[in-house]
């Protein structure tokens, strides 16, 4: 039980870091969108690399969700299965 805690946490980290970097490179790639979609040509070269930093980032950001959702459901478990 501490193995699948111990490895759940550590992609749980792994995965919101990488979340993190995401987040980080589409501030630094594209300082000034604002979410308007009439500031970008849809199939040009940066709305595309836009499109894959924020799809890359959200499916990192999903699974560190789960996975602190199942790290919290394991602690549980084991706290209450240890009184």
């Amino acid at each position: 039980m501490i193995g699948a805690i111990l490895t759940t946490a550590a992609f749980a980290f792994l995965a919101s870091t990488l979340a993190t970097i995401g987040n980080f490179a589409i501030a630094r790639d594209f300082p000034h969108y604002q979410n308007s979609q009439d500031d970008m040509v849809f199939y040009s070269p940066l709305a595309i690399r836009f499109m894959q930093y924020r799809i890359t980032t959200n499916i990192f950001y999903y699974q560190s969700l789960g996975l602190w959702a199942l790290l919290v459901v394991l602690v549980a478990y084991k706290v209450l299965a240890s009184l």
